[in-house]
């Protein structure tokens, strides 16, 4: 062993590499070499040659090259002084030992089966072939879908109309279908949807249009261009694995490449989803729960113990708690036994394993070379920042060694292969056979470079919170750099730990000076969270007005960013405020009340509507009342609880909106008709009350804005409501009503498919001309809930989707 001393003579001198024999385990050796000469620029790569009787092995591991402020901080968190050489095998910790300081060992297998295909670029091709023609790309010029869905035969229309009607709650007249394939699909996909309506729907709508049906599915995970459901997202992608696994599977980097674009820019910048899908999608696929009757995701939901309740309880000797050490082992051995089975006779569920552990290791390549040449330059430099916008969040979502996505799947393993193979890491000098299964030992070792070369100076790059306060570094936190759902969850910890600057940070935030992240939250939970805090009389009154601070905050980005996509014109929000819809004051967890998003909704179209229909909408139950509001000028909290002291009852009258309130104020007022609100989007549950004079709501609307002698607004029916009885419930119309929409979910971003038309149309006319030189009138787009929904389909975000089997 080499004193210190030949080390830095070593180092300091034009040699670049350091070899030495040493008989223990290489990474702790390896370990206290790095820490050594860390701090000397020049050397890039330290030799290990272990020597054991049994067998000798060359190892050698390259260090990559340490900014200064990474040396320093390296030099300032070690004591030279306190190590000791192991004098034996049995003084050495194990290679297992995690690096935040957790157990020194562990009872995962972190070896994999024989995965040959693993290392093969064309691994779909040989696990899933192709074994038909794909069906032609669904354009927005195709015709439309609502053409295989009818009837020419007026006997069998009547035949199938008669069994299609049904009843609201409240005794209404409504269809269980809109004799649209597709268009039930896209109404199936709602929040809370699971199993047969999600299963059955699906299998109709492929039959009709698989290129829409495929779209319907990527439309409900989309966060800015679709419904942003990520667990009924899950259980329709768990449909589609199992009956077009190919298609499945080869769609999936479609997940997390940059394809939306924001606001109006041609741009493509932002995912459908985010890196955690695939790892989640992979743990719920190898554990049998990606099915669409899956409810809930055990997975995704397992309880969460305190251990320091647990503790506490075992020392006073209040309960017998069994051993739950043995019992977790014993569960990890049988879900790594299934593992290496379904890896070795599941063909699907292979390509699905190399698919997610390819997107990962290509990702952390492309990652590691920009991080190259961000260490090459002076951080906070304009170069520096450009350069740090290039790294995705595939750092921080990959699964750290260990943790529950490794457990569940070893998909750890599979990476650090495959970044092995591609060069990325050399701790191994020795070749990896592609014929044979990596030893666990060798795996420990690929597995602790990628930890410490891969993961960590990625992630402390991306200047991510959650390390810094695993650490309890709360004064190193960047707030500006903090995540919207992070932000969320974790402004109450800020608040807890850092005050004094968290505060200030929200002040300028305020000021205009910071930014917030907040365009990806869902509106429903931004306010369910600020009333829940505002209801919450054990907290202390300045900790929840930094929460309801913070709420207001994100709130104001989120209706920046929606405003990108342009304004809502002539348009008004009517909300359903009857009892079925639930309480604002309801507090408990799971199923979300309809009331939540209904309210939520109702607020952001109050304030992207253009400024003559700006800062208002319409309640009903019993009776219609327009409520104003300004939520930039009295928060959340203040507008919410000004709505709860108006009359709320039990019934949903939807039919009062029209003929009580809305026609009776414009004949009174003798309002022209070009000057009547153009288009209503009635955020419910659609279980209204029976409509006068028989027929649905619709057709008794119609028949009295007929009467009125004005023109019937399109109304946008958005259902909010959970399809709970494996079948669409009481829908207000069918697929070929005119003026009309159907929509669902509890995303303001499938307002944007209503969003900027008044500018489309602006543009279009902008030198439109005929031959002769006149203008040419352009084709006004159809109104139907067909074309809306294929409207919402066919953005250019999900143009990349190919149907391949």
């Amino acid at each position: 062993m080499p004193s210190l001393q030949q080390l830095t003579s070593l180092a300091r001198g034009t040699q670049r590499s350091v070899c030495f024999n040493w008989q223990s385990p290489t990474t702790h050796l390896h370990q206290y070499a790095t820490r050594r000469l860390s701090r000397q620029s020049q050397v890039t790569t330290i030799q290990v040659r272990r020597l054991r009787p049994s067998w000798q092995h060359s190892y050698s591991s390259s260090v990559r090259p340490l900014s200064t402020s990474t040396r320093l901080q390296a030099m300032a968190a070690l004591d030279t002084n306190s190590y000791r050489a192991p004098s034996s095998f049995a003084d050495v910790e194990p290679v297992t030992k995690k690096p935040n300081g957790g157990p020194t060992a562990t009872t995962q297998n972190v070896t994999l089966p024989h995965i040959p295909d693993l290392f093969r670029p064309d691994f779909l091709d040989i696990l899933l072939p192709v074994t038909g023609a794909p069906s032609p790309a669904a354009t927005a010029s195709s015709s439309s879908t609502l053409d295989n869905a009818t009837f020419t035969n007026p006997l069998m229309e009547a035949l199938k109309a008669s069994t299609n009607h049904t009843q609201t709650w409240n005794g209404a007249d409504a269809f269980q279908s809109t004799l649209s394939a597709t268009l039930d699909a896209f109404q199936a996909m709602g929040p809370g949807s699971v199993g047969a309506v999600i299963e059955d729907n699906l299998e109709a709508a492929w039959k009709e249009d698989p290129q829409l049906a495929l779209r319907i599915i990527w439309n409900v995970r989309s966060i800015h261009d679709g419904k942003g459901d990520k667990e009924v997202f899950y259980r329709a992608f768990g449909w589609l694995y199992k009956n077009h696994p190919r298609t499945a599977i080869q769609n999936l980097p479609l997940l997390v490449a940059p394809a939306c674009s924001r606001g109006k820019s041609e741009e493509a910048n932002m995912p459908h989803g985010y890196w955690k899908d695939l790892a989640n999608i992979l743990a719920l696929a190898a554990r049998g729960e990606l099915s669409p009757h899956q409810d809930p995701f055990w997975f995704l939901h397992s309880p969460r113990h305190d251990w320091r309740e647990q503790k506490s309880a075992r020392s006073r000797g209040w309960v017998s708690l069994p051993k739950d050490k043995a019992k977790r082992a014993e569960a990890l051995d049988v879900r790594q036994r299934d593992l290496a089975t379904k890896l070795e006779t599941d063909r699907t569920f292979r390509a699905l394993y190399i698919m997610v552990a390819h997107l990962f290791a290509g990702q952390l390549v492309k990652d590691l070379s920009v991080l190259d040449k961000m260490q090459a330059l002076e951080p906070g430099s304009e170069e520096y920042r450009a350069l740090s916008f290039q790294l995705s969040l595939a750092a921080k979502w990959a699964p750290s060694p260990g943790n529950s996505h490794d457990r569940n799947t070893n998909l750890t393993s599979a990476i650090v292969l495959l970044l092995h193979m591609a060069g990325v890491s050399t701790c191994i000098s020795k070749p990896i056979s592609v014929d044979a299964p990596v030893s666990a030992e060798d795996m420990h070792i690929l597995r602790s470079f990628y930890q410490r070369w891969v993961l960590t100076p990625l992630r402390k790059t991306l200047v991510l919170p959650e390390p810094l306060m695993s650490a309890r570094r709360w004064g190193d936190v960047a707030y500006n750099r903090v995540a919207s759902r992070s932000m969320a969850a974790n402004s109450k910890h800020f608040t807890a730990h850092d005050p004094d600057r968290f505060t200030a940070y929200l002040t300028q935030v305020e000021s205009g000076k910071s930014k917030i992240s907040g365009a990806t939250l869902m509106p429903h939970e931004l306010l369910a969270k600020a009333l829940a805090y505002n209801s919450n009389h054990q907290l202390p009154r300045p900790f929840v007005d930094i929460m309801l601070r913070v709420a207001d905050a994100q709130w104001g980005v989120l209706i920046d960013r929606l405003r990108e996509a342009g304004a809502l014109d002539n348009t008004l929000a009517v909300c359903d405020v009857s009892g079925s819809m639930g309480s604002l004051w309801y507090s408990g967890r799971g199923t979300v009340e309809p009331i939540f998003p209904a309210v939520a909704l109702s607020l952001v179209l109050a304030q992207l509507a253009r400024p003559h229909f700006r800062g208002g909408f319409i309640t009903f139950s019993s009776e219609p009342e327009f409520v104003q509001v300004n939520v930039e000028r009295d928060g959340l909290v203040k507008t919410a609880q000004n709505m709860v002291g108006r009359p709320w009852e039990m019934n949903t009258n939807l039919q009062a909106v029209f003929v009580d309130l809305l026609l009776p104020l414009a004949i009174k007022n003798k309002v022209a008709r070009e000057d009547m609100v153009k288009r209503l989007v009635i955020f419910s549950d659609m279980q209204f009350d029976q409509a006068a004079g028989g027929g649905t709501n619709h057709e008794a609307i119609a028949r009295a804005y007929a009467e009125a002698g004005y023109d019937m607004p399109q109304i946008v029916y958005w259902n909010l409501a959970a399809h709970s009885a494996g079948r669409l419930e009481a829908l207000p119309v069918t697929a070929e009503m005119e003026g009309v929409a159907l929509m669902n979910g509890f995303s303001p971003a499938m307002l944007k498919v209503f969003m900027g038309e008044a500018e489309e149309l602006e543009d279009a006319e902008w030198g439109m001309v005929t031959k002769d030189g006149g203008p040419e009138k352009k084709k006004v787009d159809a109104f139907d809930p067909v074309s809306v929904m294929r409207k919402a389909l066919l953005k250019k975000s999900f143009d990349a989707l190919v149907v391949v089997d």
